[in-house]
């Protein structure tokens, strides 16, 4: 094996694990509250705001689908440089 077969096989291992990072946290759902109110004087001009462990779970998914997005932006580079690796784009 040539190492443009390599490379592509790696930059589609990389595209697929991405997927399913970012596929995961799309389909995951937030359970617990997500806001907290607090009322104002009389019951008027309260405000709402987002809970604190909505906000660490929002971070941490955020997180996992920016490392997702890296590994198919890589992933998909790798499988154009073994394409051009294997068809001798480099020669041309």
């Amino acid at each position: 094996m040539n190492i443009g077969t390599w490379l592509s096989g790696i930059g589609i291992l990389g595209t697929l694990i991405g997927s399913w990072l970012v596929a995961y946290e799309v389909v995951n759902k937030f359970t617990g509250a997500s806001y907290s109110t607090s009322n104002g004087w009389g019951g008027i001009g309260g405000s709402t705001n987002k809970t604190e462990v909505f906000i660490q779970w929002e971070d941490r998914r955020n997180f996992f689908m920016w490392i997702g997005l890296a590994f198919i932006t890589v992933g998909s580079l790798l499988q154009l440089v073994g394409l051009c690796c294997s068809s001798g784009c480099a020669s041309h």
